[in-house]
């Protein structure tokens, strides 16, 4: 009976941890422990790298997307070709303006709003977007970003 009880909560415990860690995602670009209200839907990709990461807001669908692409080019040249490439797919997307560093643009489509940051330090660059009901529920969820490069992510 002891041995049962003692693998029971061996086994809560480690449950437990797990479930914890589930809750932190940690990149070479930046880490973050979601709060109980937002889930990582999928893995972070990453090769050679390069990474993306997806978090999803389980309340009211707010989605924020943080890509570190390790290439040499400038946030200016990043933000002009996505929004470009956002333009010529149907996607209203303003023109870049830079702000504190970084360039950005907000987009619409379909009635779905959202905002992009790009950010560069010469050797890797980063494209930060949220998109959902409530641009301030993704703002809000990147305050807990811990930033390894100010260049590449803003602090909100």
């Amino acid at each position: 009976m002891k041995n049962i009880l003692g693998l029971v909560l061996t086994a809560a415990l480690t449950l437990c941890a797990t479930l914890a860690l589930a809750n932190e995602v940690k990149t070479p670009h930046f880490s973050i422990t979601l709060p109980a209200d937002w889930t990582q839907p999928n893995e972070i990709i990453s090769q050679q790298g390069s990474s993306v990461a997806l978090f999803q807001n389980t309340t009211d669908g707010t989605a924020v997307t943080v890509t570190v692409v390790d290439t040499p080019m400038s946030a200016r040249d990043v933000a002009e070709q996505t929004v470009k490439g956002m333009q010529s797919g149907g996607i209203a997307a303003s023109a870049p303006h830079e702000e504190n560093g970084f360039y950005v643009s907000s987009f619409e489509q379909d009635g779905a709003k959202g905002i992009s940051y790009f950010g560069s330090n010469g050797k890797t660059f980063a494209v930060t977007s949220i998109v959902g009901p409530d641009l301030n529920t993704g703002k809000n969820l990147l305050k807990n970003l811990k930033i390894t490069d100010a260049k590449l992510i803003p602090a909100f």
